[in-house]
């Protein structure tokens, strides 16, 4: 027994949302576009490139360290304009910076 589904098309404005805390506001934004454009794309159907086929390694390996950093500044910021979760924030900030430099990107440039 199959059913035919329509497939969700969420039709809102991101921008549009109303969220009272300028710092939340900032963070959620992004997320919320990326994951409306998710659901939107998988709503096309199945692509036409051909599976298996990924970045090269380097490439890959580059991303990731850029958006290490991106998230390195940007808890940095947080950790500047919070005072209620300063502490909390600058430790999780050097734990990433710690474990994510000397563990993630090391050990990960061997297979590149």
């Amino acid at each position: 027994m199959t059913s035919a589904t329509s497939p969700i098309i969420l039709k809102w404005d991101p921008k549009s949302l109303e969220i009272r805390t300028l710092t939340v506001e900032r963070l959620l934004e992004p997320l919320v576009t990326q994951v409306t454009t998710l659901v939107n794309t998988s709503n096309k159907g199945p692509s036409g490139k051909k599976k298996g086929r990924s970045k090269k390694a380097h490439v890959l390996a580059a991303s990731v360290e850029q958006a290490t950093q991106n998230f390195l500044d940007k808890g940095e910021q947080i950790a500047k304009e919070s005072q209620d979760l300063k502490e909390e924030l600058v430790a999780a900030v050097e734990d990433v910076r710690k474990q994510g430099m000397q563990n993630m990107f090391i050990l990960g440039r061997r297979y590149i």
